[in-house]
């Protein structure tokens, strides 16, 4: 492939994902939660009662930023901390009930989103989508793992 074509590509990937986080800050403005805040909310609400050591892990950043965003939920009620009873070391993160709302709220938004970004492609085309960001992934993870 022409340079010039996989420069281009490249550039539309990061457009068109830096399109999806513009449309999701803007909905999710009025639940008083950012993105990354999301983040978290979103894996909790599919692995309930995880640690903040799982989630560090899940998420693929540091302890200390989980601490400090957990610690902002937290602090607005969207969830709770417990000590585990086998290691008073860990904490289990609980949803609130007000956090389960805004996770419900979120995933219509997100449906709404993915609704929007996907208008006028058939099943046939994003399948095609799909297979080419499962293979630029593989290689991006390919090229990672053999890195100097």
């Amino acid at each position: 492939m022409e340079k010039a074509r996989e420069y281009r590509l490249v550039n539309l990937f990061r457009l068109a994902d830096q399109s999806f986080k513009r449309a999701i800050d803007k909905k999710v403005a009025d639940t008083g939660v950012y993105r990354s805040q999301h983040r978290i909310l979103m894996i909790l609400g599919e692995h309930p009662d995880c640690s903040q050591t799982e989630l560090a892990e899940k998420l693929d950043i540091s302890p200390a930023a989980v601490a400090v965003t957990l610690k902002k939920l937290e602090k607005a009620g969207y969830i709770s901390r417990q000590c585990s009873a086998e290691d008073n070391r860990m904490n289990h993160v609980v949803m609130t009930d007000k956090g389960l709302r805004t996770i419900d709220i979120s995933l219509s938004y997100f449906q709404e989103i993915e609704d929007a970004l996907f208008r006028g492609f058939s099943g046939e085309e994003t399948a095609l989508l799909e297979e080419f960001f499962l293979r630029i992934i593989k290689n991006g993870e390919d090229y990672y793992q053999n890195m100097r």
